[in-house]
């Protein structure tokens, strides 16, 4: 069989014509893979840099100390420095509102509390930040508060205080983190369920407060215990009461608020750490993963279940139902209990 000879011209522009398109189709395989697959292989490779720990308190509170405990195990697993950034002010509006705007690929993530996810969207009318702008990833634990007092204040135990604030309205004070923390909010609980009169000062974050009754400044404090139990142990407070439903192995002989004549309180705190709105998932479980493994060091579960905190390490969704839940139900407690920014 004869085959019929193909002219060189023809031959080369086919050639040509074949290797323009060999060209195209190189060069957007090229795009495509500089495009999407590339920010899987940014993923994969997260972190490849510092990543930025937002702490909407200022140092020396709980918010600031649990941060710290966690640092050198984080650090280990993610294989970069975690470098905690602490924002203060306007009950922590200020560090949240940070946290959201900042780029959602998991360099900058926030510590949160019940504050800044439950009670400040309520009570501010325009806090610098929306929930549905934050991914929760991992809620870490769960505190009750104790009630403390400067040595010099004449009554031993809360149920004597109350006594006490309710034969001088007015001459008490008890200090917070500022409008709007938890300790705000068990605070006015408590003055609203006890039927006292007690001044209320707020403070620029947990740790300023602490000093102030430490030093004399005021009378008591709803204190978060990470950072409370310290002084109460070395003498320079004393432990009125307990805000959980029943006595703390770390403080067993301290009555809880309703042994103390306040039938029905119970006051539970909580933490945890978000990332903005978009983060990719891979990065969002690296971050659960080295924060789950820090909760698990023995240091740290010595030092929280000592402070009269649980340990948790609960993950997205389970975290996201919590502000969900506790959300709606403390706005309706806010309103109910009349709690107004001072």
């Amino acid at each position: 069989m004869s085959s019929k000879a193909i002219p060189i011209q023809e031959m080369l522009m086919k050639s040509t014509r074949y290797a323009a398109l060999g060209a195209v189709a190189a060069s957007c395989m090229s795009i495509a893979l500089s495009a999407l697959p590339t920010a899987a292989i940014a993923d994969a490779k997260y972190p490849t840099k510092p990543v930025t720990l937002l702490v909407p308190q200022p140092p020396g509170g709980d918010a600031d100390a649990i941060s710290r405990s966690l640092q050198p195990k984080m650090q280990e697993v993610l294989g970069q420095p975690i470098i905690i950034d602490n924002r203060a002010g306007a009950a922590g509006n200020i560090g949240t509102a940070a946290g959201a705007k900042s780029a959602p690929d998991g360099y900058t993530v926030t510590f949160v509390n019940q504050s800044t996810m439950a009670f400040n969207p309520t009570l501010y009318g325009n806090p610098g930040y929306k929930l549905d702008q934050f991914d929760p990833v991992t809620l870490l634990a769960a505190v009750n508060l104790v009630v403390v007092a400067h040595p010099s204040l004449p009554a031993n135990n809360l149920k004597e205080f109350l006594e006490l604030a309710r034969k001088e309205p007015g001459k008490y004070s008890y200090g917070t983190a500022g409008n709007g923390s938890a300790n705000h909010l068990a605070g006015e609980m408590l003055k609203t369920m006890a039927k006292v009169d007690v001044m209320h000062v707020p403070y620029k974050g947990g740790g300023p407060a602490l000093i102030g009754v430490v030093g004399g400044e005021i009378n008591t404090m709803v204190a978060f215990p990470l950072a409370a139990i310290p002084h109460i142990k070395s003498g320079k407070l004393k432990a009125l009461a307990v805000t959980g439903a029943k006595r703390s192995p770390a403080l067993p002989n301290v009555p809880t608020v309703a042994e103390s004549g306040v039938p029905g309180y119970q006051f539970e705190s909580w933490f945890g750490f978000v990332v903005p709105k978009g983060a990719p998932a891979d990065v969002k479980n690296k971050i659960h993963n080295a924060t789950v493994a820090a909760l698990k060091t023995p240091q740290v579960q010595e030092r929280l279940t000592a402070s009269m905190t649980e340990p948790i390490g609960q993950g997205a969704n389970e975290f996201a139902s919590l502000i969900s839940r506790e959300s709606a139900q403390w706005s309706q407690l806010i309103r109910q209990y009349n709690v107004k920014v001072d």
